[in-house]
């Protein structure tokens, strides 16, 4: 089986050798390749890719973006390179991240039995230790139930795997759900009836964001996204659930702001930096996606069944 590593890169010169030099360490019994979908880069992280054409088999490049259009997400990268790819099956990661030693034979492994593949996030060995405290390391030791509807498992896109046979019958990212598109592509893999097989030898060393304003954007935009996936996966809310949701989401907002006069360390106001990010993205998520609730879960559901069909064929 042979398998296309996929790596999506913005401006990653600072960390994107690291991430390089671990995929050259790699290993697989049967042919493999990456390719780098580079999402209009302006720093030289593409020159350093280059450097790398000798040591890593059937390396490439492909321009995920256009000008002067605006610059789309990862997950529109993450299409690029598989529709560039020629592998049985696809693995991702990114370029801010490392991939542990044996990773790819783990990854390809599990892919011979299962369609889609989630390997474990370790945070220690790329973060500072007060990064490490500041918060849950959440597809550890295994994965996590979505707290809202289809209240399915998920993993996040930096380290998956999947057939492409899958990928084929469910059809392309949902680029709508911006940084929430692996966890909606989890769910829609679970509707469709696969399950996802977390594989605690695949592990990624996960990079976390180590600079305040960078920890409350990251926090806001998961909590705005959350909404769009609430509002994707619910029937219309009335007005008197809308009204609910929205003043929970206010009081959680308040209590976690009073929660300041509780941190008494670095990793402690870390913590609360990223959780007031996601409070104030669960309260403009809401009113930008929740109060225009006109489609709900009938779409991805036709997509899902349509989905059904092609993967029993």
């Amino acid at each position: 089986m042979k398998l296309s590593v996929i790596l999506p890169c913005f401006n990653g010169a600072d960390t994107i050798a690291a991430q390089l030099e671990a995929l050259a360490n790699q290993q697989w019994s049967q042919p493999w390749e990456v390719i780098v979908s580079n999402n209009g880069s302006t720093d030289n992280s593409m020159e350093i890719v280059e450097q790398y054409q000798d040591r890593l088999p059937n390396l490439r490049i492909v321009n995920a973006y256009t000008p002067p259009g605006p610059r789309r997400g990862v997950a529109h990268s993450y299409k690029v390179g598989i529709k560039a790819a020629t592998g049985d099956a696809f693995v991702f990661c990114e370029a801010d991240d490392e991939v542990a030693p044996g990773w790819l034979t783990a990854m390809g492994e599990a892919l011979k039995k299962h369609d889609f593949v989630a390997g474990a996030i370790d945070n220690q060995k790329l973060n500072e230790p007060w990064l490490i405290a500041s918060g849950p390391h959440i597809q550890a030791k295994g994965l996590v139930k979505n707290p809202h509807p289809p209240y399915k498992l998920y993993a996040f896109g930096c380290n998956v795997g999947m057939k492409r046979s899958l990928y084929e019958a469910l059809g392309e990212f949902d680029e709508s759900c911006l940084t929430g598109w692996d966890m909606d592509y989890c769910s829609r893999v679970q509707l469709a009836g696969t399950e996802i097989h977390f594989e605690p030898k695949a592990v990624v060393h996960y990079r976390q964001r180590h600079k305040f304003p960078d920890l409350y954007r990251q926090g806001r935009s998961w909590g705005a996204n959350t909404m769009i996936l609430l509002k994707k996966y619910s029937e219309p809310m009335t007005s008197f659930k809308l009204l609910k949701h929205l003043v929970r989401a206010f009081l959680g907002s308040l209590q976690h702001l009073l929660s300041i006069f509780q941190v008494h360390s670095k990793a402690g106001f870390a913590g609360w930096v990223w959780g007031c990010g996601w409070h104030l993205g669960i309260l403009q998520g809401s009113v930008k996606y929740l109060i225009r609730n006109d489609s709900g879960i009938k779409p991805v559901l036709a997509q899902v069944e349509a989905a059904k069909k092609q993967i029993s064929v």
